[in-house]
């Protein structure tokens, strides 16, 4: 009998580690999803400046206000392209996260399942040892 239950640590030992990777991972994707984040800000920082810069000249070439124009457009560009990744990343977090609950839910089954078989194993050793005494107990009345 003492052999499922060192399947189960086993087992339980694996689901542990899982957790700690899916764990690790979330962080990694949550301190990109902050990278990112951060980096949006930038963008939108620039373009408000970029356009404030335009509107407080006076009087400007064409060439100027087309060149300014064209930047606000790149920047606008870039903070489209800046805001699908920080999605992304939310997408990813958000699936990493339902994953990490997911094997820790595995892990308690597992966990649960040892205890349970752990406690029957118990049972049944503690039943043939009566048994055992039982017949003892039996043959010296006899």
């Amino acid at each position: 009998m003492a052999k499922p239950a060192s399947r189960f640590k086993t087992v339980v030992r694996v689901k542990k580690q899982q957790e700690k990777i899916a764990q690790q991972q979330l962080v990694q994707i949550e301190h990109a999803h902050l990278k990112e984040r951060e980096e949006l800000l930038r963008l939108h920082e620039t373009r408000e400046e970029a356009v404030d810069g335009s509107l407080h000249q006076g009087r400007t070439r064409a060439t100027d206000l087309q060149m300014q124009r064209a930047f606000i457009v790149k920047l606008n560009g870039q903070i489209h392209q800046q805001s699908s990744k920080v999605n992304d990343i939310l997408v990813k977090a958000n699936a990493k996260r339902e994953e990490l609950t997911e094997r820790a839910r595995a892990r308690q089954i597992v966990e649960k399942l040892e205890e349970k078989k752990s406690v029957e194993a118990a049972k049944t050793l503690d039943r043939k040892e009566q048994e055992n005494t039982d017949e003892v107990a039996n043959r010296r009345s006899r």
